[in-house]
């Protein structure tokens, strides 16, 4: 009987063909994203990305994932080909890995990975935008918001920015004073105008016509960073969740009802004062025990998500767009309430975009000062003030 060799010899792969799989990948490793393209030629930038096959290119024990039904012809076809950097198409063949970049694991990332280059380069729906990340000192962690989350919380919302060639990607304010020192309320107050004067100019120029804030700080320094910005120019808060991974920044898809809000004013309108205690409760509950006793004649009024308190309570931007309406209300019967007040004392319990958006909806040259305070271990203290 004539023996009939059945091995699968390698398909030479088309030049059409290279350009659709370059084209797909955005010139990225589908596996860890490094840029493909060497641009530190004199002459001109270089290619340095392997075209990888998932089946393998042959059969026979010495193909990585060579045992498939797959033709020779079909191998090298579009559907089965991805574009991978040196490093990972070694490690996707080596002997000692082949049980774990299986074809099914390598063909789910190369669609993962083509799938989000085609949303991100859908630059007709994205609109641009300008990023404020302000990172500072929470009980002694300094933990800024990397490059990669912030890519990805952009791309959810719809928007895209951290252009490395334009003056209004990315406005970094860094922030990584202790508590402690006595110097360190001044200290990112300075920080927060410098950054968002650079922001707003953008802005002004037209540049941009919305800001991405990505920031994580104490409440007082929050609030601050949201009075700066103001509520002229449209801007968007994300907000930093409990969880790992890239959407760490990222909104959850809501699932839920909108959040809702209650205020609580005393009953009796009593003198005119001066100040006025402002209690905001979302996360937790503000220990009125724990209140300066200066502070004790005043009257107190009080802002509260209706149901459980806690850091979830904000879930999805409709959430924090039903706070700022609350808020915006409270102020406005205060200001009805005690037209004589010259400071609001404000104590807050609450995530890192309802801090923000405190301080933004204060209107200048008609609300009264803000007075922020950061708890302490038994007690609140007056961190900085908010005024013209």
């Amino acid at each position: 009987m004539e023996y009939r060799d059945t091995t699968i010899k390698r398909s030479a792969i088309d030049a059409s063909v290279r350009e659709r799989v370059w084209g797909r990948s955005a010139a990225r490793c589908v596996l860890c994203s490094t840029w493909l393209i060497n641009e530190e030629s004199f002459w001109h930038a270089i290619p340095v990305g392997q075209i990888a096959h998932n089946v393998g290119a042959t059969s026979g024990a010495n193909s990585p994932r060579g045992d498939s039904a797959l033709t020779s012809i079909e191998r090298a076809e579009e559907s089965n080909l991805f574009l991978l950097c040196a490093d990972c198409h070694r490690l996707i063949d080596s002997a000692a890995l082949r049980g774990k970049y299986t074809v099914a694991f390598l063909c789910a990332k190369k669609l993962e990975h083509e799938r989000r280059v085609r949303e991100v380069t859908a630059f007709p729906t994205l609109r641009p935008a300008t990023v404020i990340r302000l990172t500072a000192q929470v009980r002694g962690t300094y933990s800024p918001a990397t490059d990669a989350q912030v890519s990805e919380a952009l791309r959810l919302a719809g928007l895209t920015g951290m252009g490395a060639d334009t003056r209004t990607g990315s406005f970094d304010i860094s922030l990584p004073h202790d508590e402690s020192d006595e110097w360190v309320w001044s200290a990112s107050m300075q920080g927060v105008d410098a950054g968002v004067a650079r922001a707003l100019d953008a802005v002004a120029a037209q540049d941009v016509g919305v800001m991405a804030v990505f920031a994580l700080g104490p409440i007082p320094t929050l609030v601050y960073l949201g009075a700066a910005l103001d509520d002229k120019a449209e801007a968007v808060l994300f907000p930093r969740r409990r969880i790992d991974g890239s959407a760490v920044w990222s909104w959850p898809e809501q699932t839920g009802m909108t959040a809702e809000f209650e205020s609580h004013l005393p009953e009796s309108d009593g003198e005119s004062a001066n100040d006025v205690v402002v209690l905001v409760e979302v996360s937790a509950p503000v220990e009125q025990s724990r209140i300066p006793t200066h502070l004790g004649n005043a009257p107190i009024v009080r802002l509260r998500v209706r149901g459980a308190l806690g850091t979830d309570a904000i879930a999805s931007p409709q959430d924090l767009e039903s706070f700022a309406t609350a808020w915006r209300s409270l102020l406005a019967e205060v200001e009805q309430r005690w037209p004589t007040a010259r400071r609001l004392h404000i104590f807050a319990a609450v995530p890192n975009t309802v801090a923000i958006a405190i301080g933004r909806h204060r209107m200048r040259g008609a609300h009264p000062a803000f007075v922020v305070y950061q708890r302490q271990t038994e007690s609140y203290v007056a961190a900085l003030e908010v005024a013209e």
